[in-house]
C-alpha cells in the first residue's frame, strides 16, 4: 500500500490527514504487507532447498550441497534476504507475484530516501534474480511485478511445497522485530535451526559449514545472537563417541526454541540433526 495523497481515503471529514513526507514507518509498511498475504496460519512455508540441496541421484558422492542461502550470506547480502523473506510471505496464491513501488520495499528494510532506497531495492532484486529465486517485469503505474520462483534456485515456477520438505517462519519474526534485531548471521542460523524440525537439537559448526556453506565464525555469531535475543536456549548436553578426545567421549550443547519460534507439527522430523563422526 502506498500513500499517493496527503489525505487517506475515508468517509467525510473523518478521514485522517498526515504529512506525506513522514510516510509510513518500516513497521507499519511490513504490517500492511503481511495483512495482504491472507495467510490464516500466520506462517511462511519455505522449502528446505533454499538452505540445502538434496543429494543428486547423479552425484558420485551422494552428498547434500548448500542452497541459495549460502550465496546471500557469503556475499553479505542481508537486504536481499530481508526482501526475499517478506516477498515469500505475501506471495502465497495466484501467480505468486507482488506488484509494488520500490519505495514500499525500501521502507520494509528501513530505507526512506526515494533515490537511495530505490537503488538499493533494484540491487536486491538483481541479486535474487541472479540466484534465480525471482523474476521481475514492469507492472502498472511504474510499479515492479516480482514473481517468486522455486526456492532451490533452479528458476522453475513456484508451486506449493506439497511433499517437499519445508519449514515455517512465523509472522512474529517481523511483528516482534527480529528482522531488525538479528544480523545476517542470526537470520541465517534461525532459518537453519527452524529447518531441522526438532524440539531439541545440536548445531555442529563443522557440519553446518559442510551442509549449508556457512563458515564456523558466522555460525557461532548467529547462535550467540539467537541466545541473546531469547530465540534459542541451551537445554542440555549431548554426548557422543569420538576419537578427538583422550576419553573417546565428547559433548556439545543442545538447544530448544523459545516462543514464538517453537515449530509446529513435529511428529515426523524433516531432517536429521548434524552430528560428529
Amino acid at each position: 500500500m502506498e500513500l499517493t495523497t496527503a489525505q487517506e481515503t475515508g468517509t467525510g471529514d473523518e478521514a485522517p490527514v498526515m504529512d506525506e513526507q513522514d510516510g509510513l514507518s518500516q513497521e507499519r509498511t511490513i504490517a500492511l504487507i503481511l495483512e495482504r498475504s491472507k495467510r490464516t496460519n500466520r506462517t511462511v512455508p519455505i522449502r528446505r532447498s533454499f538452505l540445502q540441496q538434496a543429494a543428486s541421484a547423479a552425484s558420485a558422492s551422494g552428498r547434500k550441497t548448500p542452497g541459495p542461502l549460502r550465496t546471500l550470506v557469503s556475499k553479505k547480502q542481508e537486504r536481499p534476504l530481508d526482501i526475499y523473506l517478506l516477498l515469500a510471505a505475501v506471495t502465497g496464491a495466484g501467480d505468486y507475484s507482488a506488484t509494488d513501488w520500490s519505495t514500499t520495499w525500501a521502507r520494509s528494510v528501513g530505507l526512506f530516501d526515494e533515490n537511495t532506497g530505490g537503488a538499493a531495492v533494484s540491487r536486491a532484486w538483481k541479486a535474487l534474480k541472479d540466484l534465480q529465486l525471482v523474476s521481475t517485469s514492469r507492472g502498472e503505474g511504474r510499479k515492479t511485478k516480482v514473481t517468486k520462483l522455486l526456492e532451490d534456485g533452479t528458476g522453475r515456477p513456484y508451486k506449493q511445497p506439497g511433499d517437499s520438505p519445508y519449514f515455517q517462519l512465523p509472522f512474529e519474526y517481523w511483528e516482534k522485530g527480529f528482522n531488525t534485531k538479528l544480523s545476517l548471521p542470526g537470520k541465517a542460523m534461525l532459518l537453519i535451526a527452524l529447518s531441522l524440525r526438532k524440539t531439541e537439537f545440536s548445531l555442529v559448526h563443522a557440519r553446518i559449514q559442510d551442509w549449508y556453506g556457512i563458515n564456523p565464525q558466522t555460525v557461532a555469531k548467529g547462535i550467540n545472537e539467537l541466545i541473546e535475543h531469547h530465540v534459542l536456549e541451551q537445554s542440555g548436553l549431548e554426548w557422543f563417541d569420538t576419537l578427538h578426545t583422550r576419553s573417546g567421549r565428547g559433548s556439545r550443547p543442545l538447544y530448544q526454541f523459545q516462543d514464538p519460534f517453537v515449530p509446529i507439527g513435529l511428529d515426523t522430523p524433516a531432517q536429521e540433526t548434524p552430528s560428529e563422526q
